[in-house]
């Protein structure tokens, strides 16, 4: 998800006649080098700036690959690399002078560039790890977000995706930056997240991830404990119960938590899990799914809702955090922890009958999260920046 929106935002400002962008990625040492391969499929050409990078960061990407190409990357050399994180340098043969303003789209700013003395934008997506807690979240994302919290500069410029984000972000920050916290919610690529209406192409992407006939709801999550998918599955017999052949498609998921998961709940009928789904295999079931359920507790944005809406399928979504700006008066909101109302909402949705066209509120209410407004608002910013 943070790699899509750097990404479309990349695009849109790439797309504009008043910005040079190159483009860098410095949060991890092997991102440095998958970046050409990433920007190279993007719609829109983004130059990678002209980092140098060192014989000792060459012959860690190598053997990274290496262990990538078996399906295995062990736990000892992703401590390498962090261990090479601290020490190198990501901006090494970038001149300051090229650039007017710096802006990160998830990391914190390297100390390299903490010297060039421009000014500093940082989007901030979330921080759900230090609202949520090490009980909800790993104690390592913990401590990864507090480092960047905590390197925010009184004089950096703030990007929060949503406004519930600016909130939390004011709440936990360690500088009084209220001035410069700008909201900018994320867009939606429609080129990629649209109604798909070929039959053929939807039965073929059916097959493919082995999902039975008939009509599906549809949820997608990483499986971490805020996105509150158990709940989902805990209701699931009661909804058969009132619906019999009601179906829950459950796409994406860690190998590990996937069959982990999978296994506690095969007693369950009308569920499936499809595993990891590409992009152009989810708009398809976006498209064909008779509801998108969403129970997550915590959202600093709520990407699968907009591109679900995006691709016209009706939503189904918590009422929590920042997923209500998103889904604006499109959606059905319900507290994510109750039961009944889930069930009675996933019910009624099955009382229409099968969906045969794209849900209108859907898709007017995605139009209005545009890549291009948002590079727009992102410039004034950046403008802002250079001026104060």
């Amino acid at each position: 998800g943070l790699a899509r929106v750097a990404l479309q935002l990349g695009s849109a400002l790439a797309r504009r006649a008043d910005v040079d962008l190159s483009v860098s990625a410095w949060g991890w040492i092997q991102a440095m080098f998958d970046l050409p391969d990433a920007v190279a499929a993007s719609s829109v050409a983004l130059r990678p700036a002209a980092i140098r990078s060192s014989g000792i960061e060459r012959a860690y990407s190598g053997r990274w690959q290496r262990y990538r190409s078996v399906g295995h990357i062990p736990s000892w050399y992703r401590r390498v690399g962090q261990l090479l994180n601290l020490v190198r340098s990501p901006v090494r043969g970038l001149k300051p002078s090229d650039f007017d303003v710096v802006h990160s789209t998830y990391s914190r700013v390297p100390r390299g560039v903490r010297r060039w003395d421009r000014p500093v934008v940082m989007t901030v997506h979330d921080v759900a790890p230090l609202v949520l807690g090490s009980d909800k979240v790993p104690r390592q994302q913990v401590a990864v977000m507090r480092r960047i919290v905590d390197s925010v500069e009184p004089t950096d410029w703030i990007v929060a995706i949503s406004e519930h984000t600016k909130s939390d972000f004011r709440s936990v920050m360690a500088v009084d930056g209220r001035d410069r916290i700008a909201v900018i919610p994320n867009g939606v690529d429609r080129g990629m997240f649209r109604p798909v209406v070929d039959a053929t192409f939807v039965a073929e992407t059916r097959r493919r991830h082995e999902i039975p006939d008939g009509s599906f709801f549809l949820t997608l999550s990483s499986l971490a404990p805020q996105k509150n998918v158990r709940f989902l599955l805990g209701l699931w017999p009661e909804v058969r119960r009132l619906n019999p052949g009601a179906r829950l498609v459950m796409a994406g998921g860690r190998t590990e938590a996937r069959k982990a998961l999978e296994a506690e709940f095969a007693a369950t009928d009308g569920v499936h899990f499809t595993g990891f789904v590409p992009d152009e295999s989810l708009a398809v079931l976006f498209s064909a799914c008779e509801a998108f359920l969403f129970p997550s507790l915590y959202e600093g944005f709520g990407l699968p809702v907009l591109e679900a809406m995006a691709s016209g399928a009706p939503v189904i979504a918590s009422n929590r955090s920042s997923i209500p700006e998103v889904v604006g008066n499109a959606g059905t909101l319900l507290d994510p922890e109750d039961s009944r109302a889930w069930v009675l909402a996933i019910s009624e949705a099955l009382s229409l009958g099968p969906r045969s066209v794209p849900h209108l509120p859907s898709i007017n209410q995605a139009s209005r999260f545009d890549w291009d407004k948002v590079a727009t608002d992102y410039v004034a910013l950046y403008r802002k920046a250079l001026a104060s």
